[in-house]
């Protein structure tokens, strides 16, 4: 999909291609809806930043509030691939409030996704909301019931604490 959007050009692809693939990142079966979320980083690195932020960014966000929670984790997988070609302001800003609000999800398969997301993100996210949103966060998922999301969360913390030094260090 990356290859042809490029060929035919970003008014092409919002206009004709750009329903069918956010189709694709809700399908049921989980290999197109993973397909679709891998090429989510070239369609930004062919587009930009701004159009993924107008176009791909909000319908993204959207899945968030999805009664499926397999949509739901997609969401969590989009923004671990857009975080890193989408960079910090949009990163923190736009995406970050999201990844938080799913930490308090009904379905701990979500929340440990939560706590992986937040420990994919962490180089991509400032100082400030490490500290001030990320961490709180972390603790939050440290106390839940769920093992899995337990052990998920403490490996996220291990590397948020590592980023931490790296800043102290480089003081």
């Amino acid at each position: 999909m990356p290859l042809l959007a490029g060929q035919l050009g970003v008014e092409f692809f919002d206009e004709k291609l750009n329903n069918l693939y956010a189709n694709w990142l809700l399908d049921h079966v989980y290999a197109i809806r993973e397909a679709a979320t891998n090429n989510l980083k070239k369609l930004v690195e062919k587009f930009g930043h701004e159009w993924a932020q107008n176009t791909i960014i909000p319908k993204v966000l959207n899945m968030a509030r999805d009664q499926n929670y397999l949509i739901r984790m997609t969401c969590l997988f989009c923004i671990n691939v857009l975080a890193q070609s989408c960079g910090p302001e949009l990163t923190q800003k736009v995406m970050l409030p999201t990844v938080l609000g799913l930490a308090s999800d009904p379905v701990a398969n979500v929340r440990f996704n939560v706590a992986k997301t937040l420990q994919k993100i962490c180089p991509v996210v400032g100082s400030g909301a490490l500290q001030n949103q990320v961490k709180p966060c972390l603790e939050k998922l440290n106390q839940d019931s769920d093992a899995d999301v337990k052990f998920f969360s403490i490996e996220a913390f291990s590397i948020l604490f590592e980023k931490f030094k790296e800043v102290i260090q480089a003081m």
